[in-house]
């Protein structure tokens, strides 16, 4: 191959290679790829049967940026969100429970009694998120909670 040939070889490869980056990065620069379902059950694209809410996440996706990030700093304000502290409570829990695992004779009644008020604690933080929630929404204009429920709808993310 001749040193010319192979020029052009190189200068279609480089515009090719540019004329992809691009189509790529235009795709998701623009942010239809959010867009896309890559759905096993279908290859159109349509909006799936969704089951009933169980979960905030639907809820949350559908609000706007701005609000989902006020949402959270009330939530991490009403958990008093300090990880040191978190680590603290753990490693003490953890050790409450090893003392009583290690007791002669085993108590089962001390490890229920751990267990349940572990598990209260976690429905009490399950609840904080719920009730900030609850809380911005009601703050919200009616057309705000319209807009918001098309969204739901349209299942933004």
């Amino acid at each position: 191959m001749s040193h010319r040939m192979l020029k052009i070889c190189l200068v279609v490869s480089l515009a090719v290679n540019l004329l992809v980056l691009g189509a790529v990065g235009g795709f998701f620069g623009s942010g239809r790829h959010k867009d896309v379902r890559l759905d096993g059950f279908s290859t159109r694209q349509e909006e799936r049967q969704r089951g009933p809410m169980t979960s905030l996440g639907p809820l949350v996706r559908a609000m706007e940026r701005k609000d989902r990030r006020d949402l959270g700093r009330m939530i991490q304000k009403a958990q008093g969100r300090d990880r040191r502290m978190d680590r603290d409570a753990r490693a003490q829990a953890t050790a409450v429970l090893a003392d009583v695992l290690s007791t002669v004779p085993f108590d089962p009644a001390a490890v229920l009694a751990l267990l349940q008020d572990e598990a209260m604690m976690m429905e009490e933080r399950r609840l904080i998120p719920r009730q900030a929630l609850l809380n911005q929404l009601a703050s919200i204009t009616p057309k705000a909670w319209e807009q918001l429920a098309q969204a739901i709808l349209k299942g933004r993310k």
